[in-house]
């Protein structure tokens, strides 16, 4: 839901040199599971508390700014310090008017994806982003499936729970149902069991992240990866799709399941026209979110569905108040398993509204790859946040917002593609504009080509 890099890009981007392919693996990799080798640390010797946690998202968001300071030109610069001086003046409001403390989550979010997309333009090599995904699937399936095949042997190593509790996530009373995993982690029969393939049992695979819900995001991102690139290509990727398939299964993600279904009604549509539908999406989901709670609660057994999450979140925003809805003051309440309640509070109305019209606005040299998978990124915030905030969270949006920087820098429009398409002619033709112009020494070495031609 933020985004920040507004605007054409600026000629010298194509110019600048690319980071490393072995640092760009080993930052978005150790993105992803800082948390589990902290679990392991917290397990085998303990003392992790949430000040190790921030201090290493610090450290990672730290590092990858320095690394993409040369695409953050002036205009750049001047949005992003603008999302953070907004940011702080509310903090100060909540402070000042309200006695609140101070809080740093809501800039750690946003600095979040402008970190990562930034990072991106720095990779813009399509290709080089395929490995990733690849080299990331793999690892997270190989974690996910010793998990699943030896969960006590999982958690002697990685205690999970234990984990939660010492960082004050879950009480001590929530462990004992999820047996040192999540509290999530275990689905029984009575609270509705596994839903997708139920011979599988109760267990709910973590992998790297540590909780089902991230597994089953990154499954989604790799799909939606999967779904671009093979549309792009004409050649699918059954490895991706395999491994997104298999997290969303494992981790029993039956939001993860039914998204991606919708993800490729919206990826199969013309561009603009997908666009059109994911931007309008939260629109929609919160006229659901504040109108159909009432009459759904008549029809509906409270549970653990989808459905009731649904009620649950539309609850928490008819409880907001104005001075909650413009993010001038905190509730007295959490707003779990609420994403749009979350932003309000965290962002304000305005902010929030503010942010999403940005997404919309970057311009990409990536032609209708870059489109398309914008349009899906849109349609994933916009759905998720109705029942979850965890679209923030550095394990999975920090490959999210990677690969959409990638696509906005690299000069690779629509390989592979029919140019017979009206959508891909327009995309072909954008990126062609986009194109940085020739140096004045490449024209000047032109002209003496062809003044030594004719001298001969």
């Amino acid at each position: 839901m933020s985004s920040v890099a507004v605007g054409r890009l600026p000629p010298g981007v194509s110019a600048v040199p690319q980071v490393p392919p072995l640092l760009t693996f080993s930052v978005m990799l150790g993105a992803m599971t800082f948390n589990m080798a902290l679990c392991f640390v917290n397990t085998r010797i303990g003392g992790v508390g949430n000040g190790a946690i921030i201090g290493c998202e610090i450290v990672i968001i730290g590092m990858v700014l320095l690394l993409s300071y040369t695409v953050i030109d002036y205009p750049r610069f001047i949005t992003v310090s603008s999302v953070l001086l907004y940011l702080i003046v509310l903090a100060a409001v909540r402070t000042v008017f309200h006695g609140e403390g101070i809080q740093i989550k809501p800039a750690r979010d946003l600095l979040i994806p402008i970190a990562f997309f930034f990072f991106g333009m720095r990779s813009p090599d399509i290709r080089r982003a395929d490995a990733l995904v690849g080299t990331a699937a793999a690892v997270v399936v190989l974690v996910g499936v010793l998990e699943y095949a030896f969960p006590d042997r999982f958690t002697e190593l990685f205690n999970i729970a234990r984990f939660y509790i010492d960082r004050g996530a879950m009480s001590v009373g929530q462990s004992s149902q999820s047996s040192n995993l999540f509290i999530s982690g275990v689905r029984p029969d009575a609270l509705g069991g596994r839903n997708l393939l139920p011979f599988l049992g109760d267990h709910r695979v973590s992998s790297v992240f540590l909780e089902p819900i991230s597994a089953g995001n990154f499954g989604i991102v790799i799909f939606m990866w999967a779904l671009v690139r093979s549309r792009a290509t004409h050649r699918i990727f059954w490895g991706t799709f395999a491994a997104a398939a298999t997290m969303i299964v494992l981790s029993d993600s039956r939001f993860g399941a039914m998204f991606c279904i919708a993800a490729t009604a919206i990826a199969f549509l013309p561009v603009s026209l997908g666009a059109a539908v994911a931007a309008g999406l939260p629109a929609v989901a919160l006229a659901a979110l504040i109108f159909l709670p009432e009459h759904l609660e008549k029809l509906h057994v409270i549970g653990n569905g989808f459905v009731s999450r649904l009620i649950l979140s539309g609850r928490f925003i008819a409880a907001l108040d104005l001075q909650n809805w413009f993010g001038v003051m905190t509730p007295d309440f959490q707003p779990f398993d609420s994403g749009y309640a979350y932003s309000f509070i965290s962002f304000g109305i305005v902010g929030a509204a503010a942010l999403w019209v940005m997404l919309w606005l970057i311009r990409g040299r990536g032609g209708w790859q870059f489109a398309s998978y914008r349009n899906l990124v849109g349609a994933y915030y916009a759905v998720l946040l109705c029942v979850s905030n965890s679209p923030y969270t550095i394990k999975t949006a920090s490959l999210l917002w990677f690969l959409l920087g990638v696509l906005s820098a690299a000069r690779d429009p629509a390989v592979g593609v029919s140019r017979g398409s009206p959508y891909q002619r327009r995309a072909l033709g954008t990126a062609s504009v986009l194109q940085p112009l020739p140096s004045s020494g490449s024209a000047s070495r032109r002209q003496s080509v062809r003044a030594q031609a004719r001298r001969r």
